[in-house]
């Protein structure tokens, strides 16, 4: 066992126990015979498409993260920047919020031979381009799908409250990117936290590093954010992504046998990106409980024919399929991942002290 195998241990314990509470509230809630006989009825091809839909977002995911690793000097390929973006979706998944994921590709990035300077930077500028695509789908919903809001009062503050933290949380990050005075004031933060008495002035050396670290993250950023035609490409191929994970509801609800056309496919689409945008607040690992509360109550009002055993069923699959099963995928590439990376790690390198100016 590695140590971070050993470090994701009680992560992983969290996860399992969080997922073995939800099935025994589910399986208390509901009649588990009539969800069994739901399931077992199954039509097999409408299933297959929404699987098909999740292949398409595993490759059409990680290649925003190709384009923007792409570079005269040192281009990241196609290959690695698959990985490293399917790796997100595992230690996403086994943390609170959704935190872990980038930390753990900066690992990966340096595992390759990329200082964490430009894959901070990197990663910065992926998230905002998720971000954005995320808020633009939402407001598209909003504007087109006016009835997402309509008798679900239950629903009204999650909702407000979801998409209050999806804008707060790109500008935050837009200005980690941008902002030398939020630079300054993460600089300040990590500053006091290493000259504190419990770290004996252990730490004091890195803080210039830090600094350094900093400028130069943020040096990548804007040098990425200035080249439109590359950012615009991303924001296309993430909208490409996410319209398929979340037209995934679509065919399960044609697997369980609901009379639906393909009218309503933008309609069940938007109806996805409400209930994960509007979850993104839950502290469990992958929203677990919030998500699957959300999106089971607008199945059934959006789909009035989606009630009872049938949206219990519809809300299992689309976990089982978006959520687990990923994970799984996840977790085998990280293994991969570990056997093939060969270069040596350079994450304890002391940066270089470089003048780069300040901003204007």
């Amino acid at each position: 066992m590695n140590n971070n195998f050993k470090r994701m241990l009680p992560k992983l314990l969290f996860f399992l126990v969080i997922s073995i509470a939800l099935i025994i509230v589910i399986t208390s809630l509901n009649d588990m015979s009539q969800i069994g006989a739901v399931l077992s009825d199954v039509s097999l091809g409408w299933l297959a498409a929404g699987f098909g839909m999740l292949i398409v977002y595993i490759f059409a995911n990680p290649f925003s993260l190709y384009i923007l690793g792409r570079s005269k000097e040192n281009s990241i390929s196609y290959a690695n920047s698959m990985m490293i973006g399917t790796m997100e979706y595992f230690f996403n998944g086994i943390t609170p919020f959704s935190s872990g994921g980038q930390p753990f590709q900066i690992y990966a990035y340096n595992k390759i031979g990329v200082k964490p300077h430009r894959s901070s930077g990197i990663l910065l500028i992926n998230f905002v381009v998720t971000q954005t695509t995320i808020v633009f789908l939402c407001l598209l919903s909003l504007i087109f799908y006016q009835e997402l809001t309509q008798n679900t009062t239950h629903l009204e503050v999650m909702i407000i409250i979801g998409l209050t933290i999806n804008f707060l949380i790109l500008g935050l990050f837009a200005s980690l990117g941008l902002s030398k005075t939020v630079r300054k004031i993460m600089v300040k933060l990590v500053s006091k936290i290493f000259t504190l008495k419990i770290f004996k002035g252990k730490l004091e050396k890195f803080i210039f590093s830090f600094e350094n670290y900093c400028n130069e993250a943020q040096e990548t950023f804007k040098s990425l954010l200035k080249q439109k035609l590359k950012f615009t490409f991303c924001l296309v191929t993430k909208l490409v992504a996410l319209l398929a994970f979340y037209s995934i509801p679509f065919f399960i609800l044609k697997a369980l046998h609901i009379e639906i056309g393909i009218d309503k496919l933008a309609l069940i689409t938007a109806m996805t990106t409400f209930a994960v945008a509007m979850t993104c607040f839950i502290p469990t690992p992958g929203s677990t409980g919030g998500i699957e509360f959300a999106f089971q109550s607008l199945f059934v009002t959006i789909i009035p024919a989606a009630e009872g055993s049938i949206a219990v069923s519809g809300m299992l699959l689309w976990r089982l399929i978006t959520y687990y099963f990923l994970m799984v995928i996840s977790f085998i590439v990280y293994l991969i991942f570990e056997k093939i990376a060969k270069v040596p790690n350079i994450a304890e390198e002391v940066l270089e002290p470089k003048n780069l100016g300040e901003e204007d």
